[in-house]
């Protein structure tokens, strides 16, 4: 994971690339695209998915409900094909 000089990544937006990556949501996108593909998925889980972000920010914790909560914004994220 690579991250910008003086711009880290939250808990939740390390989680949510983690999850996409570990779960096989990024298996079909091109190489040349992944980083557009992470920084798109991560404007959308902020701009869309607000409370599920600020939940995983506060507690830090990682349980059912939020799998399910990201499986979900990631699939519907897709489906966009905005990357």
């Amino acid at each position: 994971m690579k991250q910008p000089q003086y711009q880290p990544l939250s808990i939740a937006e390390m989680s949510v690339s983690l999850f996409a990556a570990n779960e096989g949501f990024i298996d079909d996108v091109g190489v040349e695209k992944v980083g557009s593909f992470e920084a798109s998925l991560l404007s959308y889980m902020k701009s869309n998915e607000a409370d599920l972000m600020a939940k995983i920010n506060e507690t830090g914790g990682f349980d059912d409900e939020i799998s399910g909560g990201m499986r979900s914004a990631i699939e519907n994220f897709k489906t966009t094909g905005s990357w």
